[in-house]
């Protein structure tokens, strides 16, 4: 086993260094053997325990850390959100014999970013050591700076940011893994300040789709409502590695309950000076607190997928759209999920809904899962994928001319009356 801090390579390309974090000194051996004639990964250091994981890894700083999830004095979670905060370039390998979905999605959620089961094969290990050191090189790649100057990044306290409001009224369309990738390519295409909020506040998967781990989430705000700068705004955010800022939503139901249309409509009022984009994913509800998000929004993506189900509650909320006198091009239609096998043509959609679909993104549903699991946006993992472009052009679509074209509806927007409820708004605008 090789040891010592980095040094740079005598001769060849650097290998990927792995260290090797199990309780079981028969299983850091037989993984260190299998491991040993890969001519690309050396082995740099083998803990027995989380605690001293940390350690090593402080002196090493391995690329990859094969990490087990069960052991006696700080389980493989706690150590891989520990580990994280203090060797962030690390890509965590989460190994057990447990395959179940909750270690998975908890493994994600801790900042994992593959999960293998045990007993662990030699071409898995390899491929998966291979692929989470590539991701990472990936990723650092795209990770773009502001440019100086006007609308990149500067200190321009009387600009307004451009609200997108990710929405479909049907559940299942895919508007949390668009409103990711919409954010992050719209932080690459721009080079500009970017922020990505969880509206969805009871049961949220935008940390776990962005692999972010934070003890902050909105409710921090509300709790500081009356404090709300953008120093505290900024504090509160988790930073994804493309440099988006994320308002991450409660840890739970009963805490996300607490976060009402009013504190919704603070927060995001307060973005809009601090960031030129601020994308929503919005709940797919009627609710005041969706509302609140539809209201300020500039331009609302409303995503929709060739089901019938889907296209007649598109089809309700456009006429709802309509009487909340919403401008009819604040409304961006995009097909998700295309596809010319479901049976239905588009141009039949279109004139059944009286309304354009602006943009279609191609499905790509194994790809999308495969890159939600992993914890890396699709439009990073395999940018040149016709789902990954489609996005692009969206982001290009939204971000060319927003600002003049929505003027008048975000003005009308912040007047929202002050009455509750979809009926109290439809009511008061009679």
């Amino acid at each position: 086993m090789a040891g010592g801090s980095r040094t740079p390579e005598a001769a060849g390309p650097a290998k990927i260094r792995v260290m090797i974090v199990d309780d079981i000194a028969e299983t850091r051996d037989n993984l260190e053997k299998l491991l040993f004639f890969e001519k690309d990964i050396e082995v740099v250091a083998k803990a027995t325990t989380g605690r001293e994981a940390l350690a090593l890894a402080k002196q090493h700083r391995p690329d990859v850390v094969l990490m087990d999830i069960n052991m006696p004095d700080m389980d493989g979670i706690a150590a891989t959100e520990a580990l994280l905060s203090q060797v962030p370039e690390a890509q965590v390998i989460m190994m057990s014999v447990q395959g179940e979905q909750d270690y998975l999605r908890r493994a994600m959620l801790a900042g994992a970013r593959e999960f293998l089961p045990k007993p662990i094969g030699a071409e898995e290990l390899y491929s998966a050591i291979r692929h989470v050191y590539r991701l990472a090189t990936t990723q650092r790649r795209y990770v773009t700076t502001p440019p100086p100057g006007p609308g990149g990044g500067g200190d321009d306290q009387g600009a307004q940011g451009q609200i997108i409001a990710v929405f479909s009224p049907k559940g299942g369309t895919g508007t949390s893994s668009i409103a990711c990738n919409l954010a992050v390519a719209m932080r690459l295409l721009t080079g500009k300040k970017v922020a990505l909020v969880d509206g969805n506040l009871t049961f949220g998967d935008v940390g776990v789709i962005m692999n972010l781990v934070s003890s902050k989430t909105i409710a921090d705000l509300v709790n500081r409502i009356s404090e709300l700068d953008r120093d505290l705004l900024n504090d509160v955010m988790a930073t994804h590695a493309t440099q988006v800022k994320v308002l991450l939503a409660p840890p739970n139901p009963q805490t996300g309950e607490l976060v009402t249309s009013d504190h919704l409509r603070t927060i995001l009022e307060t973005m809009k000076k601090e960031f030129e984009y601020v994308i929503v994913d919005t709940q797919a509800s009627f609710q005041d607190r969706a509302l609140a998000a539809l209201d300020l929004a500039d331009r609302i993506v409303a995503l929709m997928t060739l089901e019938l189900p889907c296209i007649k509650n598109i089809k309700l909320f456009l006429e709802v759209a309509e009487l909340l006198e919403y401008p009819k091009e604040k409304t961006v239609l995009v097909l998700n999920k295309a596809d010319n096998r479901l049976g239905m043509r588009v141009e039949n959609v279109e004139a059944n809904i009286q309304h354009k679909v602006a943009l279609q993104i191609a499905n790509a549903g194994h790809e999308m899962t495969l890159a939600v699991n992993q914890g890396v946006p699709l439009v990073i993992a395999k940018r040149d994928l016709p789902t990954s472009k489609d996005i692009f052009a969206l982001a290009k679509l939204l971000s060319s001319g927003l600002a003049a074209k929505t003027a008048d509806a975000a003005k009308k927007a912040e007047k929202a009356p002050e009455k509750t409820g979809l009926f109290g708004k439809l009511m008061a605008r009679r």
